[in-house]
């Protein structure tokens, strides 16, 4: 026992002295990462001022009060403009620095005679086209409070004129979830504005941000920097724009649906062929051209950055053959085009600039798809591959084909899993340990928890980084706790951080950092309202939430009748499923509830007890059946944590491995 005990101490000083030898930094950047920067400035030439001209040209206006209040989190369009007319400081990539200067940029914008765009008020751009007596409008942001403030900046600099028809690109909800800042339901309902959208626009504008829709929002709080502070340490924006607003996020049903590659539409004498192009960015999306004008929606497949092949909030990875493709389309269908605006950044002006740009980014496309299956056939795995890939120069050194958004390293990857999957052919890693039952190992293997990180921090003084985070996350998922591991960890990730061209690698590691030193989790932000679901896509996300073992042996039948909208849906749950039908003559029921619409997606979408509503509802049948049925539902998780175990995950240590814990 006492030589144990000596053993423990001398591992505890051991660790002390390792981490006072030389104290972490915290905030600042070390000398590798000062050297791994000032290569980026040899490696571009930052000579370049063309984007500079562009992102300036044709400003009219912006708002006069920069601070834009929302339903949650006021919007501050300054927020980066601590990067202007700076060069890059050392904890800053100066390639990154350089594109967080340009979408920084905010206002009121006029691209040509008709055509005007509103940038900086959120992470996209609202683009108006004037027809003969209104507004066309593409894309209305986020938030209903950024919307509403852009279009009275349209208002106030260009005359106020009625909106006549609002254009959403594509399914994803920057682009969407304003509308009702701009319109009201009044005026679909009545006529006075048509909504266009490509095919499967709703239920792909849903259904994204629905099924995964807990553990997306958790991540996309690390993925856009939602809790770092605004500063040349933390958020440098999203490399996209600057940042995404959080207000009231609202949703209007097409009125108009397009469906196939040249089709035409003629809105208030304004011409319109479009192209279809899912599958690109968003399983839903299209382009379109303005033959009168000349002018190109290239919606967000050509932007000014190599976009996600794979996002890293997680969604479905999109493939680079089917983008690349349809890139090629576009220049077939479009060749008099003479400027070219998107979803994001800033427009070109000029034939041959425009189809230089959208080549480029067709290319780019393709060779990632291309270069990944070669090398994938030749036997190297996906992380192989990452490491080695590295555009052509001719390409590869252009701005907008940076991974400012995306990354060639994560985008090779997602190519990789798409085609193959998640195994990479070796049997020994077809059925790994989970993290922490591979931590334990790994930590005993390595000698301890002292060794660990004596390990750990000899990569660090040695600038790799990298490794001081795999080694290093093995300790921490074995032991959260240790405040040492902690502060380690935290330190590399923020070098890594500093060091990212990409804006949500940036951010990944800097928030990684902020919750290892603060030990805070923070609630996950709403991306849904259950209470505004179609029927058949609330019963699926409510199956989502049947947890097997309460379910188990249960079967219940339930009739559920929305007394608004005369909807009947029969929901059975058996074998631990939930599935639900449109009723059918003959259903037979446990139960029977009738209510609204609103307050089925509250019982449904796990928002309100049936205790709460159980006076506001009618229920026939057995009684307790509607309550028994929403008792075998999780509720969904407020805080979830990504860079230390769940506790309900993490194993229980025996009394044995507690005592060996204290001898270590």
């Amino acid at each position: 026992m006492k030589r144990s005990l000596a053993l423990g101490i001398a591992a505890l000083m051991s660790t002390s002295q390792v981490f006072a030898a030389d104290s972490l930094p915290n905030g600042t950047a070390t000398s590798f990462t000062k050297k791994a920067n000032e290569a980026v400035l040899k490696e571009l030439n930052f000579n370049d001022k063309e984007d500079f001209e562009l992102v300036n040209r044709g400003f009219i206006a912006t708002l006069e009060n920069p601070i834009i209040k929302t339903a949650r989190q006021p919007y501050d369009i300054n927020a980066f403009k601590f990067t202007q007319d700076k060069p890059a400081p050392d904890t800053a990539n100066p390639s990154l620095w350089r594109q967080s200067q340009l979408t920084a940029a905010n206002g009121l914008y006029k691209l040509s005679e008709k055509i005007y765009q509103v940038r900086g008020l959120d992470i996209s751009n609202m683009t108006l086209i004037q027809g003969n007596s209104g507004w066309i409008v593409i894309d209305p942001l986020t938030s209903a409070e950024t919307s509403a403030a852009g279009m009275k900046l349209v208002d106030e600099k260009i005359g106020k004129l009625p909106i006549k028809a609002v254009i959403f690109t594509h399914s994803h909800a920057d682009h969407f979830g304003g509308v009702m800042g701009i319109i009201t339901q009044d005026d679909i309902k009545n006529k006075r504005v048509e909504i266009i959208a490509p095919a499967g626009f709703a239920e792909e504008a849903i259904s994204e941000n629905l099924y995964a829709g807990n553990i997306m929002s958790r991540r996309a709080t690390f993925m856009y920097g939602n809790y770092l502070k605004n500063n040349p340490t933390g958020n440098l924006g999203t490399g996209l724009g600057s940042a995404v607003s959080d207000g009231n996020h609202s949703f209007a049903m097409p009125t108009k649906t397009i469906s196939k590659t040249g089709e035409k539409l003629t809105v208030d004498g304004v011409e319109m062929v479009f192209q279809m192009a899912p599958g690109t960015e968003a399983p839903s999306e299209m382009l379109f051209y303005f033959p009168q004008m000349k002018a190109l929606c290239l919606s967000e497949d050509a932007t000014s950055t190599m976009h996600n092949l794979y996002t890293l909030r997680g969604a479905k990875v999109r493939s680079p053959l089917v983008w690349a493709n349809a890139l090629n389309t576009t220049l077939d269908m479009f060749p008099d085009a003479e400027m070219s605006f998107a979803s994001h950044h800033w427009p070109r002006w000029g034939k041959e600039k425009v189809r230089q740009h959208i080549s480029d980014q067709r290319d780019m496309y393709k060779f990632i798809n291309d270069q990944t299956l070669r090398l994938a056939n030749m036997g190297f795995d996906s992380e192989e591959i990452a490491e080695q890939m590295k555009l052509p120069d001719s390409i590869g050194k252009k701005f907008y084909s940076r991974g400012y958004y995306g990354s060639l390293n994560h985008n090779v990857k997602a190519t990789y899993q798409l085609y193959l999957g998640f195994y990479n052919g070796n049997p020994a890693t077809l059925h790994q340990h989970p993290r922490i039952d591979a931590a334990k190992r790994y930590v005993t293997a390595m000698g301890g928890p002292s060794k660990v990180l004596k390990i750990g921090r000899e990569a660090f003084n040695k600038g790799d980084y990298r490794w001081t985070a795999e080694v290093v996350n093995h300790l921490i998922y074995t032991n959260p706790n240790n405040k040492e591991a902690r502060l380690l960890q935290a330190a590399a990730l923020e070098q890594m951080g500093f060091q990212s061209e990409s804006g949500p690698w940036r951010d990944v590691y800097l928030s990684g950092a902020k919750d290892l030193r603060d030990d805070k989790l923070y609630d996950i932000p709403p991306l849904v309202d259950p209470r505004s679901l179609p029927l058949a896509m609330l019963f699926d996300y409510s199956g989502i939430r049947i947890n097997p073992e309460k379910a188990n042996g249960k079967t219940i039948n339930l009739g559920i009748n929305a007394t608004d909208s005369g909807e009947k849906y029969t929901v059975v749950i058996n074998n631990s499923v939930l599935f639900a039908h449109k009723a059918k003559d003959g259903d037979k029921y446990d139960g029977t509830l009738e209510a609204t619409s609103e307050q089925i997606g509250e019982l449904f979408g796990g928002l309100a007890s049936y205790d709460k509503l159980e006076s506001k509802v009618k229920t026939t049948g057995r009684s307790g059946a509607i309550r028994d049925a929403l008792a075998l539902m999780d509720p969904m998780p407020k805080r979830i944590p990504l860079v230390t175990p769940l506790e309900k995950r993490a194993p229980q240590p025996s009394s044995n491995q507690m005592a060996q814990a204290k001898n270590e």
